[in-house]
């Protein structure tokens, strides 16, 4: 598991997701940036605050360690820092209290128009489409990407699939892929962390969940959030927004599946307005994309 970079509506966000290189990067938009949400006439302009959480990007870039395999921090990497506040609150309170009091105190004393936040970013666990890709290597892009599947005798040997996947035709699909066995166990992982640093630490819980449409993304916050969420009272509602997507390619594993299949499959899960029950943002023959097909929530 690892910390990719971020692009969000944010004054300071926590970065973690699943096995993609450790770079962060959280873009400051210029006034001219438009909210992709059809809400015409605001803008907004974007900066973070600094010194809050471990340097995701130098720490990659000096790490020894594979990229693709560089561990999540602690607590998400949060650093030992004091804040003014603390000076009157408990020389006890752990690291994510004070800078839950820090957040408060700042959204008391900012103007009206500025907003301070802190978001959880999590990158789905491993799918489908990723043990093909890695399988195939560059025939994913030229060839197997833009396929809705094949026969497990076209593809090299995929242990990773063959005690769980396939129809009884003996074809794998990866159109909207599912997360294989190991994508489970990392979102169980994450799942498990979360518990933990509630419990000692403090970590406070997202107020919302919003998840991308893609199956693999569904079902890795119903993995990582579910437990947390029943520990503190509270059911796990997220919101599915259909524009939360990293990039949109051509190939088939950024199509998702209808809108009634999810609302079948994840019935806790709801729907920001105006979500239809096709895909309409996927097009066969786009062109502009990259060989990835990640996904956030």
């Amino acid at each position: 598991m690892s910390v990719k970079r971020l692009r969000s509506l944010i004054k300071r966000a926590v970065k973690h997701t699943f096995q993609s290189r450790p770079k962060l990067t959280v873009n400051t938009a210029t006034e001219n940036c438009q909210t992709p949400l059809g809400m015409s006439g605001r803008k907004y302009k974007f900066t973070t605050e600094q010194a809050i959480f471990v340097d995701y990007t130098e720490d990659g870039q000096n790490s020894s360690s594979s990229p693709t395999t560089i561990a999540t921090y602690p607590q998400l990497g949060i650093l030992e820092k004091d804040y003014e506040q603390d000076l009157k609150s408990s020389p006890d309170s752990s690291q994510w209290k004070r800078l839950e009091s820090h957040v408060a105190k700042l959204n008391r004393e900012c103007e009206s128009h500025v907003s301070y936040k802190v978001i959880y970013v999590v990158r789905h666990g491993r799918g489908v489409h990723n043990v093909v890709m890695d399988a195939v290597g560059s025939k994913w892009k030229e060839k197997w990407a833009l396929v809705e599947g094949a026969r497990l005798d076209e593809l090299p040997e995929l242990p990773e699939l063959l005690a769980s996947h396939g129809d009884k035709d003996g074809r794998i699909k990866w159109v909207d892929s599912p997360l294989v066995h190991k994508g489970r166990e990392q979102a169980r992982e994450l799942a498990r962390d979360w518990v933990k640093w509630n419990r000692e630490n403090g970590i406070p819980i997202p107020g919302t969940i919003y998840t991308s449409p893609m199956v693999r993304c569904l079902e890795t916050t119903e993995l990582i959030y579910g437990d947390v969420l029943q520990e503190n009272g509270r059911n796990i509602q997220p919101v599915v927004k259909e524009n939360l997507r990293e990039r949109l390619t051509n190939h088939t594993c950024d199509r998702r599946s209808p809108r009634s299949w999810i609302e079948k499959n994840f019935p806790k899960f709801y729907f920001e307005p105006g979500f239809k029950e096709k895909d309409t943002l996927w097009r066969a023959k786009r062109t502009d994309g990259d060989n990835n097909c990640r996904d956030r929530r």
